[in-house]
């Protein structure tokens, strides 16, 4: 069976008003339709669980936030620091039919990044059933995206069509991009840390001795007992044997207080 990870996360929707935000995001929650406006009204909330697979062994329970924003500019303006602090990804929205929906994004996009960091951003051109009023070519498109090496797709809230492309797309992009950082953390981190981050994730569960193995390749035997022996003597690691050469660890108070100041935006 695969090993599961927990995460939530943060994704916020941008762009024009009338450009389909709120009808893409209840296409892919509820996968339903309305054939009338939305106005959106300040921001709203919609939640979402996804299971995002990464690689062959591990799964991803993701419990996502999406935001949906007013697209006037004065009200992005006034709500821009709350709104895009701590976002995850970004999908930056234009309309088909609308050429200025997709030059506005040259002003979105920057003022969301200012705000949000490197985050994975793909820019979503709504309404690809209207394609017989196309108002922008395809390098009209990539001109706007190649800036900031943003991947694009034309969808259609209306018929469904690449609309959960578009938001899976970008949930496996946060995953790759979290379990990425979590991978350059642990390099960066000795072993003491990376025991004290592993047992804090599992809790009054612990970690059996063949489980650390399987989870800290390399590792040899001796160097994992001298490391959990200091860590018992500190105080921060309870080991209960179970015979000579087989035992189970677990956290203790002090050892979590220490290894949540490392732990990654992932749960075990």
């Amino acid at each position: 069976m695969p090993t599961v990870r927990r995460m939530k996360t943060k994704m916020v929707l941008m762009g024009e008003g009338g450009v389909g935000k709120t009808s893409l995001i209840r296409r892919f929650v509820l996968n339903e339709y309305q054939d009338t406006y939305l106005h959106t009204i300040g921001t709203k909330v919609s939640k979402i669980s996804l299971t995002v697979p990464y690689g062959a062994d591990v799964e991803v329970q993701m419990d996502m936030s999406i935001f949906d924003i007013m697209g006037q500019h004065g009200f992005r303006d006034l709500i821009r620091e709350t709104y895009f602090h701590g976002a995850q990804a970004i999908m930056a929205v234009c309309d088909v039919t609308r050429l200025d929906s997709l030059s506005a994004l040259d002003e979105w996009i920057p003022s969301a990044l200012e705000i949000s960091g490197d985050v994975p951003l793909y820019i979503v051109v709504n309404k690809k059933d209207l394609l017989d009023r196309r108002a922008f070519t395809d390098e009209q498109i990539q001109k706007i995206a190649e800036p900031f090496a943003a991947p694009w797709v034309l969808t259609s809230a209306r018929t469904g069509e690449f609309v959960e492309d578009a938001f899976n797309g970008l949930a496996i992009e946060i995953v790759d991009r979290a379990m990425r950082t979590e991978q350059a953390r642990a390099v960066e981190r000795g072993l003491r840390e990376k025991i004290l981050v592993l047992l804090t994730k599992r809790g009054t569960i612990g970690l059996k001795k063949a489980q650390f193995f399987e989870i800290l390749r390399g590792v040899s035997y001796d160097e994992l007992q001298r490391e959990l022996n200091a860590l018992e003597k500190e105080g921060n690691v309870v080991l209960l044997w179970h015979g000579p050469a087989d035992f189970t660890a677990t956290i203790t108070k002090k050892g979590a207080d220490e290894g949540a100041r490392s732990a990654s935006p992932l749960e075990e």
